[in-house]
């Protein structure tokens, strides 16, 4: 049987397909580049653009996964969380193919479905229980997963995403939209040290806004003193990526040990850090723990992780969606 994947919750306009955890298909049309000069997405836009091309996206992914609509057995559609004009779309469209073909639905969290990227196209069992983080410019969020109907909420951030600070710092330095990109391409490790930054802490939940603040204050002081050379901006923007994520991986490893779970696993945008990779990948060899990264073409969102987890939830757990869910911002 063949699952359907539909995720509308940004800017991004996604349809794949799969079977079992195998990706057949996965087009994705992004309205980034309107967004641009903005420096962050405009609901607007987005929605705007979603109904503009999810018919498209829909109709070329069941060509490339060369598939026959009437062999889909099952939908799922990203509903939580995210823009709400854009949700609707998403959710929309796949209820109106759910009642043409007369087959289920499922309404799938976009936070959930990242943790089940790694998974794509993977032949082992998922190892459960496992420790979730998901890093992207909307959420920095921490899960135990003892299975994906079974997931708590472990920690989250108490002000600015982990992805939403990349991309205000660089904003802040002139840098093009989405920042994270950009940083991460000026990251040296000669000067990650260069200056000590810090990550706020608020129990077990994240903080980045202070550490985005000191970042901006540090620029204006070096530009204050004519000290502010291409030099000292690589050596701030490197500097704060060595904080923030390095605070990443110790929470996580926090948490594994909190929990006493060995399995690790990350999906979101800023899990396609190079540093933060390096890192992971240093902490599973030293604190003897099992990584699970998704490849570097999903971490954004995309519609492939939604039907894989749509595919599992409705084969494993048999659930499915009443007809009249409704989209959920939060």
């Amino acid at each position: 049987m063949y699952a359907l994947g539909i995720e509308t919750s940004c800017d991004e306009t996604s349809c794949a397909v799969v079977k079992k955890r195998d990706v057949l298909a996965n087009v994705t049309v992004s309205s980034l580049k309107y967004h641009k000069k903005y420096g962050g997405i405009i609901p607007e836009i987005a929605t705007r653009n979603h109904l503009k091309f999810i018919e498209k996206v829909f109709k070329v992914a069941l060509f490339k996964a060369r598939v026959n609509i009437k062999d889909i057995e099952v939908i799922g559609v990203t509903y939580r969380p995210g823009l709400l004009g854009a949700l609707v779309v998403g959710l929309n469209f796949a209820k109106a193919v759910s009642s043409a073909l007369g087959k289920p639905f499922l309404g799938i969290n976009h936070l959930h479905a990242h943790l089940f990227s790694p998974f794509l196209n993977s032949k082992p069992p998922i190892p459960f229980p496992f420790v979730g983080l998901v890093a992207s410019g909307g959420h920095t969020d921490l899960f135990l997963v003892k299975d994906f109907d079974r997931i708590k909420t472990i920690a989250t951030t108490k002000d600015d995403a982990c992805g939403e600070a990349f991309d205000k710092v660089a904003r802040f330095f002139g840098l093009d939209y989405p920042g994270g990109v950009y940083i991460d391409k000026l990251y040296s490790w000669d000067f990650k040290d260069s200056f000590p930054f810090k990550c706020g802490k608020v129990g077990f939940d994240f903080s980045f806004s202070g550490i985005k603040t000191a970042v901006i204050y540090k620029k204006m002081e070096l530009e204050k003193k004519k000290e502010l050379d291409r030099i000292e901006k690589i050596k701030i923007l490197s500097s704060f990526t060595e904080s923030v994520v390095k605070t990443l991986v110790e929470r996580i490893t926090d948490a594994a040990k909190k929990f006493k779970v060995k399995n690790i696993v990350c999906g979101g945008g800023v899990i396609a850090n190079r540093r933060l990779r390096q890192l992971l990948r240093q902490a599973q060899k030293n604190e003897k723990l099992k990584l699970f990264l998704p490849s570097q073409k999903y971490t954004t969102d995309n519609a492939a992780m939604v039907a894989g987890l749509t595919f599992y939830l409705y084969n494993k757990k048999r659930l499915r969606s009443n007809i009249h869910l409704k989209a959920e911002v939060n």
